[in-house]
Parts: C-alpha cells; structure tokens; sequence
C-alpha cells in the first residue's frame, strides 16, 4: 500500500548515495547524516546527539523569523521537546545528495502529520475553506534543503535547513487510512 506519508523511508536515498561512494571519507559522511536522520525520525535522542560535535550549530530559514540553536543542551532541549509530542515522524523525501570532504546537502522535501488540534492552538481554524476540527489529520508537504557540515571526525557540526515555503500553507486532509502501521498518533 502506498502511504501519504512513510516517515521510515527517509534515509534510504542517503544509504544508496553512500553505497554508490567510492571516497570513505564522503561515504562515511553520507551514512553519518543517515543515522542522524533515522535516530531522529524514530525519536531516539542519544544516538542522534553521538552523530553529532560537541558544540553543534543549528539554523532554521525560510519558515518566518530565522532561528538558531546552539550548544548540544540547546539541541538535546529542542530535540526532546519534539519527540515528546511526535512531531518527529516526518518523512524527508531526499531528492538529491551532493556531497563533499566537508558537507552533506540534501534536497528534496518534507512531509509531516499536523493534528487538528494542534493547529487550532497555533490559532488556526481554517485551511482555505475547510474548517478544522480537532480530530481532523492534515499532512503538510514543503520544499527543503539542508547542508550538514561535519568536521575533521566525520562528526556532524549542525544543520543549516531551508524551507521553501512555509509547511503550513502546503496543507491536505489526510485520514488514518494514510498512515502506515508503525506511525503513532
């Protein structure tokens, strides 16, 4: 069955690109950035935190007013925070890698589940013209490119992350049906 979102696929463009790598150095860069993505999208915040440096720097673009996260208890923080809600099973749709001794960028773009609710306490009761109820399931679907820089370990040193459009603006009602089994509401 195809899902309108499959959050655990995301990293598979990542584990292909670094099978096709011949440099170690570029593959091992490739695989770290696929362990970041799967610890984080299965909500698991020590292996996420290990593929990273001991001061990483964070910076979100695109989606209002920039923002920035830095040091590892401000990272862990946000990170936290996110899997206490869910908000981390997101499925990243990467279309292309391009990678160097120094970075990783991926492109492609980003679906994510938003709960009725949880719209309604961002103040929002509309999407167009359809009401939103609390119950209501609503899959948002935005351009993203992010650059991952690592440093001379192969560690990762952050995110820069750059959405096209703000997520909100890309919403569709989706029901229950849409989820695959694994994903918890």
């Amino acid at each position: 069955m195809t899902y309108a979102i499959n959050p655990h696929s995301s990293w598979q463009a990542l584990d292909s690109a670094a099978s096709l790598e011949p440099d170690p150095r570029i593959s091992g860069l490739i695989r770290e950035v696929a362990r970041h993505m799967e610890a984080e999208i299965k909500g698991q915040l020590e292996p996420l935190m290990a593929t990273l440096t001991s001061e990483p720097i964070y910076h979100f673009w695109g989606n209002g007013n920039p923002m920035v996260l830095q040091g590892r208890d401000a990272v862990a923080g946000f990170y936290s925070g996110m899997f206490s809600t869910g908000r981390q099973q997101f499925e990243v749709v990467v279309e292309k890698v391009i990678a160097s001794p120094q970075n990783v960028v991926t492109e492609g773009h980003v679906k994510q589940v938003n709960r009725g609710r949880d719209l309604k306490a961002m103040g929002m009761t509309k999407v167009g013209e359809e009401s939103i109820e609390e119950d209501d399931l609503w899959l948002s679907d935005a351009q993203l490119v992010t650059v991952w820089p690592a440093d001379g370990k192969s560690k990762l040193v952050g995110e820069d992350i750059y959405f096209g459009v703000n997520p909100m603006q890309t919403l569709r009602r989706i029901s229950k049906a849409d989820l695959p089994p694994y994903y918890q509401l």
